[in-house]
């Protein structure tokens, strides 16, 4: 199947989902990611190259554990 038809695909049921179930009104998934990584940011955060490299695994390395 073509690049273009997967996309087209995809992006309509992306929007007959939202159609459909909209956004959750408490604990939105994005909003809740976005809380925790300004939580780990200000435990961990340094005015350090390695540290910010420390906050961005933590961060993507919990989303795709938890995924």
């Amino acid at each position: 199947m073509r690049a273009g038809r997967v996309f087209a695909y995809g992006a309509a049921a992306g929007l007959l989902g939202d159609l459909l179930l909209g956004d959750p009104r408490r604990g939105h998934p994005v909003a809740a990611f976005g809380r925790a990584a300004g939580a780990v940011e200000r435990v961990l955060w340094r005015d350090h190259r390695g540290w910010g490299a420390l906050h961005t695994a933590v961060c993507a390395g919990g989303t795709a554990a938890l995924g």
